[in-house]
């Protein structure tokens, strides 16, 4: 197996964003629930992006799975309220 792990080494980076070059990524907004599959894997890009000098805010729903809970909730109002904010922020 050892031989599989080094013929993929130097592709790592694109099975995940967490293992590439992140520095001069835009600023990123991250968002992500306690019920999220993925909750682990976003606090980690979160921290790759923090430690390679880049802009990018956290944000964690309580009880939000995946995709958030798709309109209407007072959590969701909050995001779009969140990511409005981030947006006209940084992109505007």
């Amino acid at each position: 197996m050892g031989e599989h792990v080094r013929a993929f080494r130097g592709l790592i980076h694109y099975l995940s964003p967490l293992f590439g070059d992140l520095r001069g990524f835009p600023p990123t907004f991250l968002q992500t629930g306690t019920r999220d599959l993925f909750l682990s894997n976003t606090v980690r890009m979160h921290r790759a992006l923090r430690k390679a000098g880049v802009e990018t805010e956290l944000h964690v729903f309580e009880a939000m799975p995946h995709g958030g809970f798709m309109g209407g909730t007072p959590e969701d109002q909050e995001l779009e309220a969140e990511i409005h904010r981030f947006v006209m922020a940084n992109w505007n």
